[in-house]
């Protein structure tokens, strides 16, 4: 079974998402059968440099929301992240552009292909896009600094070079914009989204169990049809 699914580092939601999805495969028998391959979406397409600002006074000054709603969202996410050991802070979180962080997942996921690492829950592309939303939510970090991404890729087993190659490779870049792309003509809006097997689409953070009954539902359907 194959999942594609599209996120940003800079997605509460996705960190949700795809630390739900890690505790689901972890307990699905065929887990070792699930190839998943993330792709570049970008909540802010137009960020092109860290911000001075604190995630609330982004969410109003620059995403519409009032300053009331923007801090009813962050109290939401924070007590939600509690539930999973997750700590939100968004106080020291550093508003950045994501675009090399999703070079950076773009390599681990050639890092798995090369090492046979791609399926299960504990790929190396599942496994940093955690670091970088850890590093991002969690920690304050800007994880648009190549320093950061270096930090983040040797935590799961990539090297320094594998992170300036990402960053200096200019076709990498143009699959990044590709991939948020075809997302865009998909008719993406909310992330995270998941398609399964090309059939099934799951757009949202889904909880463990839901997301570890989706993917039973999927596998039957699809090895019914075999």
């Amino acid at each position: 079974m194959h999942i594609d699914i599209w996120s940003d580092v800079a997605c509460p939601w996705c960190y949700l998402g795809l630390h739900h999805l890690r505790t689901a495969l972890g307990s699905f028998e065929h887990a070792d059968e699930v190839e998943i391959r993330l792709h570049a979406y970008f909540l802010d397409p137009d960020l092109a440099e860290p911000l001075e600002l604190s995630q609330s006074e982004y969410l109003t000054a620059h995403r519409g929301m009032s300053e009331e709603d923007a801090d009813k969202s962050l109290a939401q996410f924070t007590e939600l992240g509690m539930a999973e050991d997750i700590t939100f802070n968004f106080e020291t979180m550093v508003v950045a552009p994501t675009s090399n962080a999703h070079r950076l997942l773009a390599a681990a996921y050639e890092h798995d292909l090369a090492h046979d690492t791609l399926t299960g829950a504990n790929t190396t592309q599942l496994a940093l896009a955690e670091a970088l939303d850890r590093a991002h939510f969690e920690m304050g970090q800007d994880v648009s600094d190549p320093e950061v991404l270096i930090q983040c890729a040797k935590r799961v087993g990539m090297s320094a070079e594998d992170v300036v190659a990402a960053l200096a490779d200019e076709q990498r870049a143009a699959d990044v914009v590709s991939d948020y792309q075809i997302a865009v003509e998909m008719g993406v809006e909310s992330v995270p989204t998941m398609l399964i097997d090309q059939k099934f689409v799951i757009q949202g953070a889904q909880n463990a169990q839901a997301l570890g009954t989706m993917l039973a539902t999927a596998w039957e359907h699809t090895h019914a049809e075999a």
